[in-house]
């Protein structure tokens, strides 16, 4: 029995099962790891999520363990509060929608980005030092099991080495995806940290590394600058660069699998 979701399920009834008939339903076509939908109903506006496999169903199911997790300690962290709910033994998630736009459709002033970076790296030191309550596994590790999803056949596994080495060095709990993508604005403030699917332990560099491998426009200084400060740590920029090199490898493998069999979702034009 497949523990995932198909395009051809029906998505509008599941959806009404849990909130009433909706008024407006949306697909967002980029969702890379779910069938993401925007729904307006009588109740509010949410955001609905559902897995394309079995891998990032198992991925759901421990993000919202995890987030329910930090809830409870009632931590400063703007993290959006995730309903776990099953159809058929298939999990999908929803949450209430949260205005905003992502970090890569926003243009900001300098001094944004400078306080930007501090928030961002503020909230990567406190999420640092939580201890949850439940087994995660090393970032490496993880993206070594996302690549039976992405390509097992020609995956080169050697890449992940620069990230294995940089963990041997010391973990800490980090976001595992910090990409410009999960980073939520409103008016040039981090209103939410979005998708903790790869939620991991990893080198306290991981997450800034993800992030600046995908930035643009002189964000790196900014964001270096406060990680040393915040996590008291030199930032060594060939471990920064190789770091960055990972993510880049584990990227072009997934978009592979994308295109060969998610021809629906629209990938950005730059990696397209």
């Amino acid at each position: 029995m497949r523990k995932f979701f198909k395009s051809s399920d029906d998505f509008f009834s599941i959806i009404s099962l849990q909130i009433g008939k909706p008024k407006s339903i949306k697909l967002v076509a980029t969702g890379w790891t779910n069938f993401v939908y925007i729904v307006k109903s009588k109740q509010g506006k949410f955001v609905f999520r559902f897995p394309r496999n079995n891998f990032f169903s198992q991925a759901l199911i421990k993000e919202c363990q995890f987030l329910n997790s930090l809830n409870n300690e009632k931590l400063n962290l703007p993290v959006p509060k995730l309903n776990l709910c099953y159809y058929k033994n298939m999990p999908f998630s929803f949450h209430k929608y949260i205005k905003g736009k992502t970090l890569d459709k926003c243009r900001l002033f300098k001094w944004q980005k400078r306080a930007l970076a501090k928030d961002i790296v503020n909230f990567l030191f406190v999420l640092s030092k939580f201890n949850p309550k439940m087994k995660l596994p090393k970032t490496s590790t993880f993206l070594s099991r996302l690549a039976k999803v992405s390509d097992s056949k020609t995956y080169d596994l050697s890449k992940h080495q620069p990230l294995i080495m940089a963990e041997k060095e010391g973990l800490v709990l980090t976001h595992g995806d910090l990409n410009p993508g999960n980073i939520l604005l409103r008016k040039g403030k981090l209103v939410a940290i979005m998708d903790f699917a790869f939620v991991s332990y990893s080198s306290p560099v991981d997450d800034i590394a993800r992030l600046i491998g995908r930035l643009k426009g002189g964000f790196d200084e900014f964001l270096i600058l406060e990680f040393e400060q915040q996590f008291c740590q030199k930032v060594k920029k060939t471990e920064l660069r190789n770091i960055i090199s990972v993510w880049n490898y584990v990227e072009y493998k997934y978009i592979g699998y994308i295109k060969k069999f998610h021809r629906d979702i629209i990938l950005p034009k730059r990696i397209s």
